[in-house]
């Protein structure tokens, strides 16, 4: 009785079993690409990631800064801005949102690295709306990474503006981004 051999359809005749080497090759090389692609997307993720929590933070310090108008003045149909309280009321959800201590600085454990630069705060009513505002921001003044940022930012209403400048860890080093918020008050 002789030894019947197994039919495997799915596997090549054994006689014709050429190529292994460049096939583990090629493998291998996809392999390292995938790798490559994967430590890329998870360092723009986090990055995005991070940006977005910044800009909602300042969102919300922006928001906290639009709600101190004179109460007196808006029963009479006017805007008129309390800006040392908005100021200070800015400040403290800065500080409160970002994870920063009363000098400025980043807690232990929080989300930046380095304290975050407030280039403008601005109280802005405008002759007509809507309204374009244009304003220009260094990054790094002084050094030799010094970099002129344009922000421009269109506002419906009268409105609280900040242009602030946050760093972020970025493969491996500090880089500054130059995040704008908006916060406007209208009567209804």
């Amino acid at each position: 009785m002789s030894k019947r051999r197994r039919v495997r359809p799915w596997l090549p005749p054994r006689s014709d079993e050429r190529g292994g080497a460049h096939v583990l090759l090629f493998a291998m090389l996809a392999a390292t690409c995938a790798v490559l692609l994967l430590v890329t997307s998870v360092g723009w993720m986090t990055q995005s990631a991070n940006k977005t929590k910044s800009k909602l933070a300042l969102d919300r310090a922006t928001h906290a800064a639009a709600l101190h108008i004179d109460r007196m003045e808006a029963a009479y149909g006017r805007l008129v801005w309390v800006e040392a309280a908005g100021r200070a009321e800015f400040e403290r959800f800065l500080r409160l949102n970002f994870g920063l201590d009363a000098a400025g600085e980043p807690l232990a454990g929080g989300r930046l690295e380095a304290a975050p630069v407030v280039h403008r705060l601005e109280f802005v009513t405008a002759a007509s709306y809507p309204a374009t505002i244009r304003r220009e921001v260094v990054a790094r003044a002084g050094t030799a990474q010094e970099t002129t940022r344009r922000v421009d930012v269109t506002v419906y209403g009268p409105s609280v503006v900040a242009i602030v400048e946050v760093h972020q860890r970025i493969r491996g080093e500090l880089e500054p981004i130059v995040l704008s918020s908006v916060a406007s008050v209208r009567f209804r």
